[in-house]
């Protein structure tokens, strides 16, 4: 077996590369606060003003607010804005679903014909539908940016449920009250 390492030499901690010390690796590696560096609100005046990368010194954590603090808050309001647009255009749509076949029926088939304080309030309807749009668009991507972040994953799931159905469900309703009240 001449020429063939055995397994005790490919095991050996003789490598032929310098390999780095445990304080140079832990000084590559990203910083995250640790908890129990001061007690009962205390902080170490020795650790004020030093790097985390400082061998022997505990750094100010009070100080360093930890990546992702306010993580459920995207979750939170990408919910909460989707449910009030989908809300405002389930509103919006019943309001019109049911005014507009009586209107019809009593001012005749063309819009112009109706009396302009319908028409008013059927384009300011109309307004707050694209605008209740805008909203659900903005609430499926901040769901959908919760989602991917992790930040109120829950929340952000049912977001984006909202999002998705809710024009479709708003638009049924319309449709569904238009023909059934005329």
């Amino acid at each position: 077996m001449a020429g063939v390492d055995s397994v005790e030499d490919m095991t050996s901690p003789d490598f032929t590369y310098p390999q780095p010390t445990d304080d140079e690796l832990a000084a590559q590696q990203p910083y995250t606060a640790a908890r129990g560096n001061h007690v009962h609100g205390v902080v170490h005046s020795s650790a004020v003003g030093q790097s985390p990368a400082s061998p022997g010194v505990q750094p100010d954590h009070d100080r360093i607010s930890p990546a992702g603090a306010n993580r459920p808050l995207l979750g939170t309001v990408a919910l909460v804005v989707t449910i009030v647009s989908a809300g405002l255009s389930l509103l919006a749509s019943i309001v019109l679903g049911v005014t507009i076949g009586p209107m019809e029926n009593e001012n005749g088939y063309y819009f112009a014909d109706t009396p302009s304080w319908y028409q008013n309030l059927a384009i300011a309807l109309a307004g707050l539908q694209v605008l209740c749009a805008a909203l659900g668009v903005t609430g499926l991507i901040m769901g959908i940016v919760s989602v991917a972040t992790s930040r109120a994953r829950t929340q952000g799931v049912v977001a984006i449920a909202i999002a998705a159905l809710a024009p479709f469900v708003s638009f049924g309703i319309f449709m569904i009250l238009s023909f059934t009240v005329a």
